[in-house]
Parts: C-alpha cells; structure tokens; sequence
C-alpha cells in the first residue's frame, strides 16, 4: 500500500544507502535527478550563451569554489538516461571527487567529496558496474586508516552503514553485535545528524527480527547517546526511535491515546473498553488516507452497532481545512487535533509517542483494551475487526 513517510529533516528511513550517503550534503538531488526527464528547452530568441563544462575542476583549493563545484556537479543529471548512460554518468562524477579530494582541501569539502564518491560507487553498483562493490570497500578501508580524524570517522561511518545494510536478521547474535557497534559509534565526539541517521537505519534493520527484546534493547542504547547532544534534530529523533520501539512492541498491551477532539471534547481511548477500536493516523493532504476513507466509514456504519469505534489522528497543520473535510465526507467518528503551533504536524506528540513516521498508520484494539495488531489495511483490516466484532 502507499504510504506518506517522513523523510526531511531529521530522518531518512527507506532511501537506500547512497542516498543517505548523499544527503549527508543535503542534496537529494544527486540521485533522483539521474532519473527524472529534463524539462524541454523554451524557445527564444535570443542568442545562446557559450554552455559552461560543469565537469571543469577549480584549480586550487579555496573551500567555497570547490563546495559550490561540487554541488553543482552533484545536481547535474546524466546525458544519457541509460544504465550505460548512468554508469558513464557516475563513473565521471566519481573520477571528479576523488580528483578533489586528493589536493590538501579542508575537512568539509573533503567530507562533500566523500559522498559522492561513495554514493557513485553505490550507483554503480546498481547499474551493473562488477568492480563497484569492491571499489567501495577500498576507499573505505583507506578512509578509516587516514590520518585525518575527520575522514577517519567517516570511514568507520560507511563501513557500519555497509553493515546494517547486510545484517542477517536471523541471526540474532550478528544483530546483538551490531547494536553494539552502533552504540559505540554513537558515542563519538560531536554527533552530527549523520549519526542520528545511522542510529534510525539500524533500528529500521532490527525491526525485521521482530524480537521486541532486541528492539527495545536498540532503542534504548541509541536514544540514550542521541540525547547527549545539544542539536534539537538528535534529541527529537531520540524520541522518535524510542517510540518505534514502543509501537513495535504494542501488541498485547494496552495503548495510551488521549487528547482533544476537533470539536473540544476531551477524549481518552480508557472509555471504549469493551468496545473493538481502529485507530487512525492520517491527514486530509495524505492521497493514500483520503483514498481509505470510504471502506472505513462502509465498516464503521456496519459494525458500529455491534461494538464498533474509530477515533481518527489528524497530522494536519490547518484547523479549517480539517474541519472543512470532516464536515464534507461526513466522518461519523471524533478526530483528535492538536495545533501544531509553528511545529511540523509530524511532531504530534500521539505520533511521536509511538513513533508513527508513515501515514496511514492503524493500531486495531480488542475490547480487552490490548492492541491485536498495526498497520492492519484494505481487507486485513476489514477481516480482523469482523472476527472482534463477532468475539463477544
């Protein structure tokens, strides 16, 4: 099913690793540009101007020409929209930056270099390229022997990146290992946003096991050293991971909702014990929400009667467009809202709480009060909360 998922800001969950290499520089472009048909020339009149080669190194090693070079060349798309295409593309782009970074630069432009090195590499791989992988492994290997801590602790980076990526979630001792790998990694010297990255990625990882132990333990060890920082992005997406924690956990205990509806009515989950309860998690500007909204309101007018009962969890930032919506669909069931006031909707504390960062997002509870399961959609859900309804 499509979903809406967070991604700026302070987490990048599903991207591959060389996108999250690359949004290290915060250019997202790197990638998606290389896929993504050019706009058409506008006719004009006027006369061209000679086309500047974005592939022509600054001479010297002034910082800020080099960083702009290096961006520039970064949102420059491939020629040719071919895997050969891509592969000349990436192939250049990679032979540019370790160009770069072999002059005496600065730390931060070495780092920006760094990136796109090793997401070419990644690129190429996936475009067929045999000798890409073990180029990777290479240049990491050198940067973790360098002499410069910076490039240093990169290096050791992209080798636990490396990692996670092929981390046999079967194997529980492997995990248990690489929890503590990223802990430790965790524990340098300032944190920097891409720590926080790699933490998220790792618990994405372990999540697969589905050991309630093992997340919790990784949460748990990951958070601790993300709220040692003072950077708000690593405190915040500290308290996001921990709550992925707790919803990946949810089932069999009870869930904690509570706030004010839409219409200011206080509300709290405790009151429909002995009812079955969908939970919502979706907003007006989600296509994938509004598209379920239907079949829900078909189940809710079906079941209803029979024990029935949805509270919804806006993530909208727009009162009035809420309202507007509620009133046009005709949603039977309350909706809690809460103004985000100058915050993103993301930051909803019902939503950070259980570290909800995809909508829609459904918890389903038994008339016990437990949760009986998440992401439950479409004709699962539909199925799941008939055989409740008809547990009496």
């Amino acid at each position: 099913m499509l979903r809406f998922k967070r991604f700026a800001g302070q987490l990048i969950a599903v991207m591959p690793p060389v996108l999250l290499v690359v949004t290290v520089i915060s250019s997202p472009t790197f990638a998606e540009e290389a896929v993504t048909p050019a706009e058409p020339p506008k006719a004009s009149n006027s006369p061209e101007p000679a086309a500047e080669d974005v592939f022509a190194i600054p001479e010297g090693t002034d910082a800020e020409t080099l960083q702009e070079f290096l961006r520039v060349l970064i949102r420059t798309p491939a020629a040719e929209r071919t895997p050969a295409g891509f592969r000349t593309h990436f192939s250049k782009l990679h032979d540019i930056s370790q160009e770069v970074l072999a002059r005496d630069i600065d730390d931060e432009t070495s780092l920006l270099a760094v990136a796109i090195v090793a997401g070419s590499l990644d690129i190429l791989d996936q475009f067929g390229d045999q000798t890409a992988a073990d180029r990777k492994l290479k240049f990491v290997d050198t940067l973790m022997k360098s002499d410069r801590p910076a490039l240093a602790a990169r290096g050791r980076m992209l080798d636990v990146q490396a990692q996670i990526s092929q981390l046999d979630t079967d194997d529980k001792a492997a995990v248990k290992a690489m929890i503590g790998v990223v802990a430790q990694l965790l524990q340098d010297k300032p944190l920097t946003i891409d720590h926080g990255r790699l933490a998220y990625t790792a618990v994405s990882a372990i999540e697969q096991t589905g050991d309630p132990e093992l997340i919790t333990s990784a949460a748990q060890a990951f958070a601790k050293y993300l709220k040692t920082s003072d950077d708000p992005r690593l405190s915040g997406l500290a308290n996001t991971i921990e709550g992925t924690a707790r919803r990946l956990t949810l089932k069999g205990n009870p869930l904690q909702i509570a706030g004010k509806t839409i219409t200011g009515e206080d509300f709290n989950i405790d009151q429909w014990k002995g009812k079955v309860v969908i939970v919502d998690y979706w907003a007006t500007w989600c296509g994938p929400c509004v598209a379920s909204m239907p079949e829900l309101i078909r189940l809710y007018e079906d079941l209803h009667d029979q024990g029935l009962e949805i509270i919804g969890i806006s993530l909208d930032d727009n009162r009035t467009q809420l309202e507007s919506f509620i009133e046009q669909k005709e949603l039977p069931w309350p909706t809690i809202f809460t103004d985000p006031e100058g915050k993103e909707a993301w930051d909803n504390p019902l939503a950070t709480y259980y570290g909800v960062a995809a909508i829609p997002t459904t918890f389903l509870v038994g008339r016990d009060g437990k949760v009986v399961a998440t992401d439950l959609f479409g004709k699962s859900l539909h199925e799941a909360v008939i055989e409740l309804v008809k547990a009496e």
